[in-house]
């Protein structure tokens, strides 16, 4: 009976054939809407109509010609590109050193209110962030930081600092003591201990943490669109929405639209393939060697 199931379970038996075709559908499934992103960006707005799912065969560089010029916007993508990098590696960076800070004050500090201080975490799960817009709206024009880019990086890393804190105290309570013990006993501080020891070791949590905030900080809208007004500031899920379809109009854009959206995609596409040994191991918390 063993051997049978043993056999099934290869490559070669009939559950390991079922499994390789269950991937490949998967990977189709994950892999067409890029593939169709990208091939309809190439394609003139009524090829787009006339034969939606063709591949072209003829490309034309025309839509991303258009995008980078200005097109819609009045300006060239690339600045609202620059200006999305700017926010989301500001909004990574902040975020990352206050909910390591955060986390591992309350995985290794004994202080009054450290149970009171997790619950408030806790509790900041359940707010539904959009029901804060009104108050953020007015809070950031009495400090004057409605269209600035700082703004921006405060807002995202404060948004994503409870659920990131959660999972970094959770990473640092498994953490060895073992390790802080002796850097202790070799006169290092508690940040000390901190700097030089857990944190080189935690590298793949916090890849893991730059996995999880970094696809919705890039592609953030609802906030952006109700703090930044300013042409110069806007980030690039704005325009994107600037090339959204004008009702009753005969002019179509559809083309320059996917080409904007696959520009917004590409730098995430290249990030994960640069660094995708590093992401395999955040995913899997293989940090501790």
């Amino acid at each position: 009976m063993k051997h049978s199931l043993a056999n099934m379970l290869r490559p070669s038996g009939i559950l390991g054939v079922i499994a390789q075709i269950l991937l490949l559908v998967w990977l189709f499934m994950t892999m067409y809407p890029i593939v169709y992103l990208f091939f309809t960006s190439l394609k003139t707005d009524s090829r787009i109509l006339n034969s939606p799912f063709s591949i072209p065969l003829s490309p034309v560089i025309e839509n991303y010609a258009a995008v980078i010029l200005g097109g819609r916007t009045n300006q060239s993508v690339m600045i609202y590109m620059m200006n999305s990098f700017i926010v989301t590696g500001g909004a990574l960076l902040v975020l990352l050193a206050a909910s390591s800070l955060a986390g591992y004050a309350l995985a290794r500090g004994k202080f009054p209110g450290n149970q009171a201080a997790q619950q408030l975490f806790l509790l900041a799960l359940a707010v539904p962030a959009h029901v804060l817009l009104i108050p953020i709206y007015f809070f950031f024009g009495d400090l004057g930081l409605r269209n600035s880019q700082i703004g921006m990086i405060l807002l995202y890393a404060t948004l994503g600092l409870p659920f990131t804190t959660i999972l970094m105290r959770a990473y640092f309570v498994s953490f060895p003591k073992e390790l802080e013990e002796a850097a202790r006993l070799d006169g290092c501080s508690m940040f000390g201990v901190f700097w030089r020891v857990v944190l080189p070791v935690s590298r793949g949590a916090l890849a893991s943490m730059v996995i999880i905030n970094i696809g919705w900080i890039w592609s953030e809208l609802f906030f952006a669109l109700a703090l930044l007004d300013k042409l110069d500031v806007r980030t690039l899920p704005l325009a994107i929405a600037a090339y959204r379809p004008d009702a009753m109009a005969t002019e179509t854009v559809i083309g320059e639209l996917f080409a904007i959206m696959s520009l917004a995609v590409l730098p995430l596409l290249i990030f994960y393939l640069v660094f995708q040994r590093q992401i395999r191991k955040g995913m899997t918390a293989g940090a501790i060697k």
